[in-house]
């Protein structure tokens, strides 16, 4: 059951994906869309940005550092960071 959440990516990490072969984009995009379809998902560890905002950040791929705050509120999933390590 879909709990209608949708995900949001912040400008740098657009950038990133843009510059991604299309297969690598298209697993992370698979992977913004389980986030957005499972929003309780933890990730494998917590975090919390200047305002004191909740995050969870997890590494996928064994090649992406995603790190993600969930807006019930709006029902949102917004990526805030994706790092390519």
């Amino acid at each position: 059951m879909s709990l209608g959440y949708r995900y949001t990516v912040d400008e740098a990490g657009c950038e990133l994906l843009h510059r991604l072969p299309k297969r690598q984009r298209e697993r992370l995009l698979g992977v913004f869309r389980e986030l957005a379809a499972h929003a309780f998902t933890r990730g494998d560890y917590q975090s919390a940005d200047a305002r004191g905002l909740p995050l969870e950040v997890a590494l996928f791929e064994e090649k992406f550092v995603v790190t993600w705050h969930v807006d019930h509120a709006l029902k949102q999933v917004r990526v805030v960071e994706l790092v390519m390590v």
